[in-house]
C-alpha cells in the first residue's frame, strides 16, 4: 500500500476534492505546431474566455487580446523561425525581447506592462497545448487568471500552486467556480507523478498524497453559525444568474455591470442597459437585486473611453469618482437601472458628497421617467468610507463592506504580491474594530449591513461577521450553495 504523505501550503479556495494528480507546465514545447496556429490558438483561447469573463478577468484579458495583435510581436516571432528558433521559443523570445523594452520605460505604467508581454509570451508557447481531463487535481508552479479560468471550465477538480497567496487571482476565480485551491504549497508537493490520488484541502491548506479511504471521505469542517441571514450572489453576467438560482441564491447581492460596457467601441445605450438589468430582475422573480453602478478606472479600462495612465491606478480615478466626471454616462446608467427596478450600490465611495451628488442625479433620472427613486447604498471599501460611516449612515439606505479592498487598503499591501502575502494570514483586533464600528453605526441610523466581499465565504470569518450583526451575505456564485449548507437546519 503506498505511503500516505501531506504537503501543508495555505487555503486558497474553500472545500475539498480527491482526483488524479496532473502536472500543468507553463510554457511547455507543443510539437508540430505553425507561429501562425499559436497566434489563431491563443485569439481563440482569449476571446472565448473574453465572451464570459467577469469583472475581475476580462480587464486582464483585454489588455492580453491588444497586445496579441502588435506588429512588434509578430514580427518578431516572424524573425525567431527565421533564425531557427522553433515556433513557441520564438514567440517567447519575441515577447521578452518586447518586454525588455517596456521594462526600461520611464513610465511605471509601461514597466508594469512589461509584465503582461512576458505572460503573453507564455500564453502563446503554450496555446495549443490540451487541458488536463476533467476531475484532475493540478499541481502548477502557478496559474495566470486565463489558466484558472479555462481549467475550472475544463472541470478540474481541484489547484495546487507553489506560488500565490489566498488573495492571487488564481485564489479568486477558483472561490468564484467553486474549486478548492491550495497556494503556496511546498515544492514537493509539484513532484506528485501524474496519475497519483490526490486530496485537495482548501480549507486546512493540505494536499494529501494516497489518501486513506476514511480521510478521504472526510467532509470539510463547518463553521459554527448561530444566526440564520439571507444568501444573496455575487454575480459578473447573465449566464451566472442561472447558477445562483440553481443552488438557492435568495437575492442578487452584487451584480457587476461592467460586463455590459467591456470589449465595445461605443458605450452601451439606455435601452441596451435596461433590456439586461430587467432580465435579471424577472428570472430572480421577486428576489432582491443589487446593482454596483459602473466601476471601471485606469485599473479597468474600456476601449471606448480613453484614460491616462495612472502611477497607482488602484488609488485613483475609478468608480464612482469617474462616473461623477462623465455625468451623461452616469445619468445613462442610472435611467436604465431606475427602469428595472433594482437597489443601487455606488463603488468606491470616500466622502458624503459623492454620495449626495449621485443622489441628486438619480432622483432627477428617476422623476423624468416618472418613477420612484430606487434605495441607494454605498459599498465601504475605502478606509475613509469605513471612518465615516455616521456621515455616510445620515445620506444612504444601505451599506454593503467589501472586505476585499478594504482589507487592502487597510494593509498597504498588494493582494497579488506574494511578498507581502503574509500580512493576510494575521488577524489583527483592529480590523474587527473597524468593521465593529461601522456595522453599530448603521444599525443606529437604521440601516442594513451586508457583506459582498470574499470574507462572506470565509469559514473563519463569517462567524465573527454573523457575531457583530451582519444583515445579510452575498457570495460568488460558485458559493452559494457550500455557504447555505453551513447553517444546516436554518436553512
Amino acid at each position: 500500500m503506498a505511503e500516505t504523505r501531506i504537503f501543508t501550503g495555505r487555503g486558497g479556495a474553500p472545500g475539498r476534492a480527491r482526483g488524479a494528480a496532473f502536472t500543468y507546465r507553463a510554457g511547455a514545447e507543443v510539437d508540430g505546431v505553425t507561429l501562425e496556429a499559436l497566434f489563431t490558438a491563443a485569439a481563440a483561447r482569449l476571446d472565448a474566455m473574453l465572451a464570459e469573463a467577469d469583472d475581475t478577468l476580462a480587464p486582464l484579458l483585454e489588455a492580453q487580446r491588444l497586445m496579441l495583435d502588435d506588429p512588434e510581436l509578430r514580427d518578431g516571432a516572424a524573425a525567431g523561425v527565421a533564425d531557427g528558433l522553433s515556433p513557441t521559443a520564438a514567440a517567447r523570445a519575441a515577447a521578452e525581447a518586447l518586454a525588455a523594452v517596456l521594462d526600461a520605460a520611464e513610465h511605471p505604467y509601461f514597466r508594469e506592462r512589461a509584465i503582461d508581454v512576458r505572460a503573453l509570451g507564455g500564453l502563446l508557447a503554450e496555446a495549443a497545448r490540451p487541458l488536463p481531463p476533467a476531475g484532475a487535481v493540478v499541481l502548477a508552479e502557478e496559474l495566470s487568471p486565463l489558466d484558472t479560468a479555462e481549467l475550472a471550465k475544463a472541470g478540474v477538480c481541484a489547484l495546487v500552486t507553489r506560488r500565490g497567496g489566498p488573495t492571487c487571482h488564481a485564489a479568486i476565480i477558483a472561490r468564484a467556480w467553486g474549486i478548492p485551491a491550495v497556494v503556496g504549497a511546498p515544492v514537493e508537493a509539484l513532484e506528485i507523478p501524474d496519475g497519483a490520488p490526490v486530496l485537495v484541502d482548501g480549507d486546512a491548506g493540505h494536499v494529501t498524497l494516497h489518501p486513506g479511504a476514511e480521510e478521504a471521505s472526510v467532509a470539510a469542517t463547518a463553521p459554527h453559525l448561530t444566526r440564520r441571514v439571507p444568501v444573496y450572489a455575487n454575480i459578473g453576467d447573465v449566464a451566472e444568474v442561472a447558477r445562483a438560482l440553481r443552488d438557492g441564491a435568495e437575492g442578487i447581492g452584487l451584480l457587476r455591470t461592467e460586463f455590459l460596457f467591456q470589449n465595445r467601441a461605443t458605450a452601451p445605450t439606455e435601452d441596451e442597459q435596461a433590456a439586461v438589468y430587467t432580465e435579471i430582475v424577472r428570472a430572480m422573480d421577486g428576489r432582491p437585486v443589487t446593482v454596483r453602478t459602473l466601476d471601471i478606472g485606469a485599473d479597468k479600462p474600456v476601449p471606448f473611453l480613453p484614460l491616462e495612465a495612472e502611477a497607482n491606478p488602484q488609488l485613483g480615478l475609478r468608480g464612482i469618482r469617474l462616473c461623477l466626471q462623465r455625468e451623461e454616462l452616469f445619468r445613462t446608467q442610472l435611467r436604465a437601472l431606475v427602469r428595472a427596478g433594482v437597489r443601487v450600490m455606488l463603488p468606491m465611495v470616500t466622502t458624503p458628497a459623492e454620495v449626495i451628488t449621485a443622489r441628486v442625479l438619480l432622483t432627477e433620472e428617476a422623476a423624468a421617467l416618472g418613477l420612484p427613486a430606487p434605495p441607494l447604498g454605498v459599498m465601504i471599501e475605502v478606509p475613509m468610507a469605513a471612518l465615516a460611516a455616521p456621515e455616510l449612515a445620515a445620506v444612504s439606505d444601505f451599506f454593503s463592506l467589501g472586505t476585499n479592498d478594504l482589507l487592502q487598503f487597510l494593509l498597504a499591501a498588494d493582494r497579488q504580491h506574494a511578498g507581502v502575502g503574509y500580512l493576510y494570514d494575521d488577524d489583527p483586533p483592529a480590523i474587527w474594530r473597524l468593521l465593529a464600528f461601522v456595522i453599530d453605526t448603521a444599525h443606529a441610523a437604521g440601516l442594513p449591513v451586508g457583506v459582498c466581499g470574499e470574507w462572506g465565504a470565509d469559514p473563519a470569518k463569517l462567524p465573527r461577521l454573523l457575531a457583530l450583526g451582519l444583515d445579510t451575505l452575498s457570495v460568488a456564485a460558485g458559493a452559494v450553495q457550500r455557504v447555505r449548507g453551513w447553517f444546516g437546519e436554518m436553512t
